[in-house]
């Protein structure tokens, strides 16, 4: 299991705060997060409701972060660290 993804999964639906590898970090108010065997999908709303998806396909993948846009789904990064938001 992905150590992030459980971390996540363990938090929701508390706020969690996302770190990603450019140190850009976002606070999610958590709406789900789920396992499917290895594979991870976890939803919640950023700041001025924008929707963030999180997925991962099992531990040795990225835990990666879409974020809703206009247009679709743009990517967010790569999440290298989530805790809660205090």
């Amino acid at each position: 299991m992905h150590t992030l993804a459980k971390r996540i999964h363990n938090l929701t639906p508390r706020d969690v705060r996302l770190t990603f590898e450019d140190d850009s970090t976002v606070v999610l108010e958590m709406r789900s997060a789920e396992f499917f065997q290895e594979a991870f999908q976890a939803e919640g709303a950023g700041p001025e409701g924008i929707t963030y998806r999180l997925v991962t396909d099992g531990e040795d993948d990225p835990l990666v972060a879409g974020r809703e846009t206009d247009d679709g789904w743009a990517t967010a990064g790569t999440v290298v660290d989530a805790e809660p938001a205090d």
